[in-house]
């Protein structure tokens, strides 16, 4: 009898691992779409068959993960660059669209109206329709670079909010990733939903910025920014937030300072973050933006252009004269512009408000005289070399070529990268993913298995039963 009663203790164990294998199984099927989940699959263990010890055999089940940790890191690094990549995309399509060398874009359409108008006046340097055809066209080109500066400062505005939703958003993942450790702590044994649940964040915050993942006590996980400040550790959380502080030995103190990633101490760790959107939303705020618009450390270029047209136009008008005969009389400046802000010129540009179409000085002096002289020489001024060895068109054109490249090697990139990412998921899909054609297997299988242990239940009961009618 005890023979028989340890065979149906073993068929009864026999049956419970078989049904744990189903839930297992089951889990898998419902969770095959959710992210972050790493497939379990159920192993037995055959338990020591010694009889005569009273050790009956029979199978005890176990839960393996099959998640790869290597396999995630691929993919939280390939997905960290993916990151950066399109959050230069869409950074920079604003930028393409204010730097369009079109000839419908406001500041290359405007100059050529202008200097068409220098030309046309230099046809006929008495006739009043020609000059006030040229003060038309100089409050056309201050209205552009008015209209530039401004779109530029929206950018940059709209930029911030970008950086502090984004730093956000780190801070959301590390506190899900914190709350993982406390309820991992606390259980007893390993859950795959926890799990999923990081892995799931760990791969969010990877898209932001770029992290390194160091396993812990009891299942938690350390989080480190650039594999330097620690992000999450246990139950601790160390939150970023973004500063803009100018800097101490700031060229232009009044302009817009750089925007600056701290950690929870108030230290400054901007450097450590090298990938991410979180790096590609640094690097138009701090780099690209200013180059343009102007920062703490940098005038811009379309502040500079500004600055180069007004001052060649009026030097030219300076030295002209509105006579041409003695007394010769200076021109007076055609544009004006707050020289006492650089970063600002580009929006101060204007005509000068006192500037009258008979001041306009068409005369050069010489000697020799010449009538239209001044003129003529404002009409070709977007021929020679005015700013860095090009023309005021073409310095304006290098400009849109530099956001250009920018965004064409951000498009180039992210389509790159795509596919890296693709490929890095793909291996993980093949060594933790769920196949609903491997769980339906093992379902039949254990399904098999289990009614196997049941007719072994349905003897033994039988013989029992037998055993019992003898007795009596």
């Amino acid at each position: 009898m005890g023979t028989l009663f340890g065979a149906l203790g073993t068929a009864g164990e026999a049956l419970r691992a078989f049904q744990q294998s189903v839930d297992v199984t089951q889990n898998n099927v419902a969770n095959a779409n959710s992210p972050g989940y790493a497939k379990q699959v159920p192993l037995f263990d055959s338990l020591a068959f010694q009889p005569a010890n009273g050790l009956m055999g029979g199978v005890q089940e176990q839960t393996q993960d099959t998640r790869n940790e290597f396999a995630e890191t691929a993919v939280q690094q390939q997905t960290s660059l993916l990151g950066e990549y399109q959050q230069l995309q869409t950074s920079l399509a604003p930028l393409q669209s204010v730097f369009d060398v079109s000839a419908n874009s406001a500041i290359p359409s405007a100059l050529n109206q202008l200097f068409q108008s220098f030309s046309a006046w230099s046809t006929q340097p008495n006739d009043t329709n020609s000059r006030n055809a040229v003060l038309t066209a100089a409050g056309a080109v201050a209205t552009a670079f008015q209209q530039t500066a401004a779109q530029l400062n929206a950018i940059r505005n709209s930029t911030n909010g970008d950086l502090q939703s984004t730093v956000a958003q780190i801070n959301q993942d590390a506190a899900t990733i914190r709350d993982y450790n406390v309820a991992v702590a606390r259980q007893s044994a390993p859950d795959a939903g926890l799990d999923a649940q990081l892995h799931n964040a760990l791969e969010d915050l990877s898209n932001l910025a770029d992290v390194q993942v160091v396993p812990g006590n009891g299942g938690t996980v350390t989080v480190l920014l650039g594999g330097q400040t620690p992000l999450v550790i246990g139950n601790q959380l160390n939150a970023l937030k973004v500063q803009f502080t100018p800097s101490p030995n700031a060229s232009n103190p009044n302009a817009p300072p750089n925007a600056s990633i701290l950690d929870g101490n108030g230290v400054d760790i901007t450097n450590q973050v090298s990938s991410g959107s979180l790096q590609a939303l640094l690097t138009v705020r701090n780099s690209l933006i200013p180059s343009l618009a102007g920062g703490d450390q940098q005038t811009g270029d379309l502040n500079v252009l500004a600055q180069g047209l007004a001052d060649t136009v009026n030097n030219v008008l300076a030295q002209g004269s509105t006579t041409a005969t003695p007394p010769y009389q200076a021109g007076s400046p055609l544009f004006t512009y707050d020289a006492s802000s650089p970063v600002g010129l580009a929006g101060s540009l204007a005509v000068n408000p006192a500037l009258t179409p008979d001041q306009l000085a068409a005369v050069d002096p010489g000697p020799p005289v010449v009538s239209n002289g001044a003129a003529l020489t404002l009409a070709g001024l977007d021929t020679g070399n005015q700013i860095s060895g090009q023309s005021f068109t073409q310095f304006f054109s290098s400009l849109a070529t530099r956001v250009g490249t920018a965004a064409q090697n951000a498009d180039t990139s992210a389509a790159a990268q795509s596919q890296l990412v693709a490929q890095s998921k793909n291996l993980r899909q093949q060594l933790s993913g769920v196949s609903l054609d491997e769980e339906a297997i093992r379902l039949v299988e254990l399904q098999r298995s289990y009614q196997a242990a049941s007719k072994v239940v349905n003897v033994v009961d039988q013989l029992t039963q037998t055993i019992l009618n003898l007795i009596q």
